[in-house]
């Protein structure tokens, strides 16, 4: 058998494999009990998404960050911020307010119609 492809059958499976650890998600909604736990994403190299789900599985919520409005140092990307939209799948949806801690971490909150708010966190394990 052609050792290459051996590498390659061995390889690709735990290369996958370590980019589904990448971008944590974590948040809180005010009027949903727990932490709703999920993953984050980049976008266009300026932008980013995530989605988080609540612990019974009932409910998810998609995060659109746009791109920023207000940019910082290149090197530490610290200080970034912009506008988005989250979106659930009970139909809410909030506008959003987002901040880079790095280039590797952002958070924000957002608020629904009836004042309820969403908190969460972006962060590469």
């Amino acid at each position: 058998m052609n050792k290459h492809l051996i590498v390659t059958v061995i390889l690709v499976p735990i290369l996958l494999g370590a980019c589904a650890f990448g971008y944590q998600a974590r948040g809180n909604l005010s009027d949903v009990p727990g932490e709703m736990r999920g993953k984050g994403y980049p976008r266009d190299g300026r932008s980013g998404g995530f989605l988080l789900t609540d612990r019974d599985g009932r409910l998810s919520c998609e995060g659109l960050a746009y791109p920023p409005d207000s940019l910082a140092n290149p090197s530490t990307c610290a200080g970034e911020s912009g506008d988005g939209v989250i979106r659930c799948s009970d139909g809410r949806e909030l506008a959003m307010r987002w901040e880079a801690l790095s280039c590797r971490a952002w958070k924000g909150s957002g608020t629904d119609a009836k004042g309820n708010r969403l908190e969460f966190r972006v962060e590469r394990r």
